[in-house]
């Protein structure tokens, strides 16, 4: 089925068929009958071109459900998932303490403001700069 399927994809008007998940010898002779480009997922070495989703690949995932998830036909390059998460809880601590933002990540100066302002009524740009 997968077969007569990716074929009349093809004669539908295709320029690539992604075979997902499927044996490695039904991927290969999909590829050979197919005039179109396959892309494999999980579909083993015989397609004419690879693709994993990045967040497997580089262990993103820190929901409980998929933590220790990785697809048995995704190759783990790298485990960033749970520095991402320390960075999301310290940029949260820091926005609940008011530690960000300050001054000093607003670098912009007030003849900047002047570009923004110009063509604001008095009291709007008084209102825009706090100083109503």
């Amino acid at each position: 089925m997968i077969i007569e399927d990716a074929l009349a994809v093809q004669k539908a008007g295709a320029f690539a068929v992604v075979l997902e998940c499927v044996p490695s010898a039904v991927a290969k002779a999909v590829t050979e009958l197919l005039k179109i480009p396959t892309i494999g997922i999980g579909a083993g070495p015989e397609t004419d071109g690879q693709v994993l989703v990045f967040h497997d690949l580089l262990g993103m995932l820190q929901h409980p459900h998929h933590a220790q998830f990785v697809p048995k036909f995704c190759k783990r390059y790298a485990d960033v998932g749970e520095q991402i998460r320390i960075g999301l809880e310290n940029y949260r601590d820091d926005v609940e303490s008011g530690r960000f933002s300050s001054e000093a990540y607003s670098p912009y100066k007030v003849s900047f403001l002047s570009l923004l302002t110009k063509d604001l009524p008095a009291q709007d740009v008084a209102w825009f700069l706090g100083s109503n």
